[in-house]
């Protein structure tokens, strides 16, 4: 049986937008989304691509859409978690696990055991690391901690035990032009801010390590490894790093109106570095930086 179609899961998201704009034949691409964003379904129309409101927690939509799927990119889950362990709400951290193993567990046993995977995974499988500058490479042993990095190294285990060929991504804080949909994401909230004049906060001085990329480069490098599946591999994928202070004295460049207000609230780590030898030695290539992406928001 000829496996055709690529479908996208919570394609109509921050990722899954990008991602959809790199394919040349687009008939045979399909996103499959529990939002439902009229604006977004329009552009999809437009590029003939078919959008399907679905909740893939449900195995009925799953049957009928993963069967003869060539490729998945598995995209679907919860991406405002909390970032700090103070004050959580346990029944959100009990979803966000329970709802993100549904999905892939939903996947693996629907899907063709032909059909290749894609699967964005985070930095934040070492949140736990108490290093500050500590460098990570995809060997390295994962610490995760919140609800989302854990079942997010769980999603790993399953697809490296399924006879599924995977690509595994690590992301980075992820930043990008549709700032609105990642506020909760620093390295987005910190151009907006600066863009509307307002003052940064930088908690504990702004002595935070961020790992960020590119949403352009994270669905280049999806598309990239799509083509290259020939072994289940993980791969960083963070382009560069920053401290908190420097992303904001990155933003302030660009108007020095603004006010940086260092403060004494606690963070969750200090950060952490992550090696992307690997992901450079496949061949990809990273074609976007921060600070031109800042420049670029803040003036225009």
């Amino acid at each position: 049986m000829k496996l055709k179609k690529i479908i996208i899961t919570g394609g109509g998201g921050f990722i899954g937008t990008e991602l959809v704009k790199l394919f040349k034949k687009k008939n045979n691409v399909i996103i499959i989304d529990k939002k439902k964003n009229q604006k977004k379904i329009s552009t999809f129309k437009k590029l003939k691509v078919k959008f399907v409101k679905g909740d893939l927690t449900n195995k009925s939509i799953c049957k009928k859409f993963y069967k003869n799927a060539k490729i998945i990119y598995h995209l679907a889950g919860i991406t405002k978690v909390p970032s700090t362990d103070v004050n959580l709400d346990k029944k959100k951290e009990q979803k966000i696990y329970s709802d993100t193993m549904i999905l892939m567990k939903n996947l693996l046993e629907l899907c063709n055991k032909n059909t290749n995977i894609i699967f964005p995974s985070t930095h934040l499988v070492f949140e736990n690391c108490k290093k500050n500058k500590k460098i990570f490479n995809e060997k390295s042993r994962p610490m995760p901690n919140l609800a989302y990095s854990k079942s997010k190294l769980k999603c790993e285990s399953l697809l490296s035990r399924s006879p599924n060929k995977h690509i595994i991504l690590r992301l980075g804080s992820v930043y990008g032009e549709t700032l609105k949909e990642r506020m909760f994401n620093m390295p987005n909230l910190f151009p907006l801010r600066t863009k509307n004049g307002k003052n940064l906060k930088l908690f504990s001085k702004g002595v935070q390590i961020k790992g960020l990329v590119s949403v352009k480069d994270v669905a280049k490098a999806m598309f990239f490894f799509s083509k290259k599946i020939k072994k289940n591999q993980i791969f960083n994928l963070v382009s560069e790093h920053f401290t908190v202070k420097e992303i904001a004295n990155i933003c302030r460049d660009h108007n020095k109106n603004i006010k940086l207000i260092s403060t004494k609230d606690k963070i969750p780590t200090k950060g952490y570095f992550m090696s992307k030898r690997k992901i450079l030695k496949s061949g990809f290539k990273f074609s976007h930086s921060y600070k031109t992406f800042v420049k670029s928001y803040i003036n225009n």
